[in-house]
């Protein structure tokens, strides 16, 4: 993650936690409130939580990969693909209690802002919510994605190489006198 992470006010944040278990959604609902959200709100499968978003209550979401089996992904695509939803574009936290790059990809390519390794610190929990808060992408409404933006980082030229193999300064003095004399 890119340098120091400034505050996050989370006080009259409504979060809706979508996990299957009642003690993840207890230790999730005890750090978030220690960051000051209220309410936090608990649906323990896709039903629960597709109806509770639909009220257009939730200003956050935090769903467990698992929930219905595999499903958590599937939810967050049908928030982000249903264009009446008013919660379309708040961010979306993805929890994995085995990271996977396919699970990772899958909870990326649906549309989740951030993934987040379980088990929960509050430490980590943080760190993913003010990346999400101070770090905002541009929300992308395509025919095959959407969701942010997935492209969040530089990692430069692929393979490491630039198009130029060097870069340099041009001295505007030695540039006229090369035109001058290419001219006479």
């Amino acid at each position: 993650m890119q340098g120091p992470a400034k505050d996050i006010n989370l006080q009259n944040i409504s979060v809706l936690v979508a996990d299957p278990g009642e003690p993840g959604f207890q230790i999730t609902r005890s750090i978030l409130r220690s960051f000051g959200a209220d309410p936090v709100v608990h649906a323990r499968n896709v039903a629960q939580a597709s109806k509770l978003i639909e009220r257009g209550t939730v200003d956050l979401l935090i769903v467990n990969y698992h929930l219905d089996g595999k499903a958590g992904a599937s939810l967050v695509r049908s928030v982000r693909e249903d264009r009446r939803n008013p919660a379309r574009h708040i961010p979306i936290l993805m929890t994995l209690g085995h990271t996977t790059i396919g699970a990772v990809t899958l909870s990326r390519d649906a549309g989740a802002n951030m993934v987040l390794t379980l088990p929960l610190s509050p430490g980590g929990l943080y760190d993913r919510l003010s990346w999400m808060a101070n770090h905002p992408r541009p929300f992308v409404d395509q025919e095959n994605y959407v969701g942010p933006c997935r492209r969040f980082k530089d990692a430069g030229a692929p393979g490491g190489m630039e198009r130029r193999s060097v870069d340099f300064e041009v001295d505007e003095d030695e540039e006229d006198e090369a035109a001058a004399a290419a001219v006479g």
